[in-house]
């Protein structure tokens, strides 16, 4: 049947022989805007940008970022064996970070020294009510006691208590020791290790990821260098952590990546093509038209979308070498009418187009439609990948038959091609014959084999899914530590010093300071009802975590208190001297504090843009519970992504914690629907490209062969699916089709009696595309990026399952076919002329 595309075809074929020149010029002139467009690509890591801006986590987390000063915290942390010089680092380096320009620095929390001696200043007003009620106590029943025993009244038996100094101490005494407790040995600096280990925490506006946070840290390691502490001590250095470095390190690190990943794939591609065809001149024409594809793909990036994420930052490997096949199966069809049939060029360009556009196109088409599979979640970043990725595949196969062919005439008019074949393209053959041979010798075995492996494919794809494919092991799908010495780890470290709180902890912005109280109670009963071992989270600290409580009743306490003594003192039941001692935990004037009063470095953290102090709440995650694990990381967001107070307002949580848990939940409710959408979509593509004769079928029962051998294998190894490898599913079924679709089209033109031509000369153009595509996902491996990795193996998996499939399971069963219909025709024709001679 006539193509519609042929007259097109013909016409482009025309248009390239006469003016290969101008379409090469046009060409370039498409580049200048598609090469400024995609520069401008930005690169967005952040796990907000893989969900929609209306899911209620991203929107919150937009909120929170615009109500809080602080968007990140560093730390600046520094090593000696010397404590006093570490104490004389802290003191000279603080004042001279607080004159660092204000849009770098919120605040310098040099240790909590101001916190401790403003305890120390109100120590009456934190100490234990139910304290202050036995002391009230304790003093009336004393004062009692030694009025009647003045006056000769008592007529009991029983001393109360004696009211010593040390037994007033005791009663104010424990509020005191539990803000001096993690610092008590290191007078108010956050120092710890022995006292070889001491930090310095910095609050910024830079955003996560901010890579100006090099230039800050670059500005403050000039700040200590003025020091010279390593001339006093050798052991002195310095370093920095925090979630502004560390997040900007790993923004470096997947730049780089993107980078030198993009720059492997391509590479790896090119070698694969150059080790297939052996030519310079297939080489340089291959190289330039994948590489107009791929920038026309990623100029249509920036226009369609505007930015590239952590999913979609590698496709630059992936796009090269999945839209190289088109033009090697050109190229090879090509070669294939020049050299074997003695064509003309005019008559090998038209053979080529016409031959091969139809089985690429469906190719093209199938992907699409697997990428296409990944638009219908409302997951970003399987929707973006699947934008950039279909228009990828398209634009490349538009590369294919305009920019390619225009390269080959130009070849030819400088050096013709040689018509005799020579021992490259009789090696170029060969990719294919290991497979041939094997089919040839064994296509009952390896067909039988084919059916089995059918069964236990199905068995395992359906355990593999019935129970919990989802990575869970956060440390598996992040950046690997760059040293022992980075920030990351350094973090684990500082922990200690300045509290997980300061670390971890995420924070809930409430519209109104009445609203903080009662959020408060809620978040402690979630946490008290859970079992043991199942709490959601530690610690939750509002502004009223840092304020004392009940502080009317323990002033009236205090009163009374301060009245009986000064009476007792006046009578002479209580010297001078001790009275010097008690004195100042019972003060003449005793005012409620209020959060106005709170010094800076306890205010500040509650305190928003607009100046309003104490709408913000900080939830901590679980002690000895590790936010690596998604499991408890998704435990911990839906214990406060939303709390309803008992007025009926709804208070939502947000930071990385909930967006993660979104992005989790979001990959599990679209996993099936994009897989199964991905394998419809290409089941109709295939039979409309086969008109639904038996070929499209048998190139379908092929594609679903090798996508479950790809299943079973993830099951069998215990690979996990995580945010970026379960693309590589429906990839798999889009871009295996490839493979079997290409043989059966070659199958269909050549019959029975071209089974190994169709195998040995499409085949082996097919390996070479399987081994590009496989290039370009082997390149993935490179990455330092742990989800990065697992892509990379879960595609290339799948691209082995399905090249095999195609190219082992396929050629047998046809060949057994054939069998038995050449035995079955044989049969008839002796069954025929047994009756002539009847």
């Amino acid at each position: 049947m006539r193509s519609p595309l042929e007259p097109i075809l013909l016409w482009l074929t025309n248009l390239q022989l006469r003016h290969p020149v101008r379409i090469l010029l046009v060409t370039l002139l498409t580049l200048v805007p598609a090469g400024f467009l995609a520069s401008r690509l930005e690169l967005r890591t952040g796990f907000g940008e893989l969900l929609p801006d209306d899911k209620p986590s991203v929107v919150e987390l937009r909120k929170l970022a615009d109500r809080l000063p602080t968007a990140s915290t560093l730390i600046v942390v520094a090593e000696a064996n010397d404590t006093k010089l570490l104490e004389r680092w802290v003191d000279e380096l603080g004042p001279k970070l607080r004159k660092l320009p204000p849009e770098w620095i919120t605040d310098v929390d040099t240790g909590p020294r101001e916190a401790l001696d403003f305890f120390e200043k109100h120590k009456h007003l934190y100490a234990d009510l139910g304290d202050l009620e036995v002391l009230h106590e304790a003093v009336l029943e004393r004062w009692d006691f030694e009025v009647s025993k003045e006056l000769g009244t008592n007529l009991e038996n029983e001393v109360p208590e004696e009211l010593t100094v040390e037994a007033m101490r005791e009663r104010f005494k424990k509020k005191i020791e539990e803000a001096r407790a993690p610092h008590a040995a290191t007078n108010g600096y956050y120092i710890g290790e022995n006292g070889k280990l001491a930090a310095i925490l910095v609050r910024t506006r830079l955003a996560s990821m901010d890579q100006r946070a090099f230039e800050l840290t670059q500005r403050i390691g000039e700040l200590i260098e003025e020091g010279r502490y390593q001339e006093v001590d050798p052991t002195f250095r310095f370093n920095f952590t925090g979630s502004l470095i560390t997040s900007a390190e790993q923004y470096r690190a997947v730049s780089g990546d993107l980078v030198s990943i993009g720059a492997a794939g391509i590479a790896f591609v090119l070698l694969i093509v150059y080790l297939f065809f052996l030519r310079l001149r297939v080489l340089v024409a291959l190289g330039i038209s994948i590489g107009v594809g791929c920038l026309w793909s990623f100029g249509f990036a920036e226009l369609s979308i505007g930015h590239l994420n952590t999913a979609t930052g590698f496709l630059v490997s992936i796009i090269a070498g999945n839209g190289m096949n088109a033009m090697v199966i050109y190229m090879a069809r090509y070669l294939e009418a020049r050299r074997d049939e003695g064509r003309e060029l005019p008559d090998a360009l038209r053979t080529a187009s016409l031959d091969t556009h139809g089985a690429t196109l469906a190719v093209v088409g199938v992907a699409m439609v697997s990428y296409g599979a990944l638009m219908l979640t409302d997951f970003r970043g399987f929707r973006h990948f699947g934008v950039i990725g279909g228009a990828g595949m398209f634009l490349c196969w538009i590369a294919t038959y305009t920019v390619l062919p225009a390269l080959l005439v130009l070849a030819e008019r400088v050096r013709p091609f040689k018509r005799e074949k020579d021992w490259r393209d009789r090696l170029s053959g060969n990719y294919a014959r290991p497979f041939m041979v094997l089919v040839k010798r064994y296509p009952v075995a390896i067909a039988a084999l084919g059916l089995l492996s059918a069964i236990g494919a199905a068995v395992c794809t359906t355990l593999y899914f019935t129970g919990d494919p989802m990575e869970y092991d956060l440390r598996k799908v992040r950046n690997d530590e760059m040293s022992p010495t980075s920030a990351g780890k350094l973090a684990g470290r500082v922990n200690p010093l300045v509290g997980r709180l300061n670390q971890s902890g995420r924070a809930i912005v409430v519209d109104t300071l009445d609203q903080v109280e009662p959020l408060v109670k809620e978040l402690e009963r979630r946490r008290d009802v859970a079992p043991e071992g199942q709490k959601p989270f530690g610690k939750i600290v509002s502004v009223f975590s840092v304020l004392p409580t009940e502080q009317q009743r323990k002033i009236e306490l205090l009163t009374e208190i301060r009245d009986r003594l000064e009476r007792a003192r006046k009578r002479g039941f209580i010297s001078d001297a001790e009275w010097a001692e008690i004195e100042p935990y019972v003060p003449a004037t005793l005012a409620p504090i209020g959060i106005a009063d709170l010094p800076d470095i306890l205010k500040r953290p509650f305190q928003e843009n607009d100046g309003r102090v104490g709408n913000i709440v900080y939830v901590a995650p679980t002690p000895g519970r590790s936010l690596y694990d998604a499991e408890y990381l998704m435990q911990w967001a839906n214990s406060f992504r939303e709390v309803k107070l008992p007025d009926g307002s709804i208070v939502r949580g947000t930071g990385d914690a909930v967006v993660f848990s979104d992005m989790l939940l979001a990959i599990s409710d679209a996993a099936p629907r994009v897989v199964l959408a991905a394998f419809l979509g290409t089941t109709l593509v295939i039979l409309f490209a086969f008109r639904g004769r038996v070929e499209g079928w048998m190139a379908l029962g092929t594609l679903a062969l090798g996508v479950g051998w790809q299943v079973s294998v993830l099951y069998l190894t215990g690979t996990k699916l995580n945010f970026l490898n379960f693309v590589a599913l429906p990839i798999a079924i889009g871009v295996g089709a490839d493979y079997s679709i290409n043989v059966m089209k070659r199958r269909q033109i050549e019959g029975d009696a071209g089974i190994e031509r169709a195998f040995l000369e499409t085949g082996g153009a097919v390996v070479a595309c399987s081994l590009t595509t496989l290039s370009g996902y082997a390149a993935l491996l490179l990455s330092v990026n742990g989800a990065v990795r697992s892509f990379g193996l879960a595609a290339g998996v799948g691209e082995l399952s399905t090249q095999l499939t195609a190219m082992l399971v396929l050629p047998a069963a046809l060949y057994t076919a054939a069998r038995f219909r050449a035995r079955r025709a044989e049969r008839e024709k002796e069954k025929a002329r047994m009756s002539q001679l009847n």
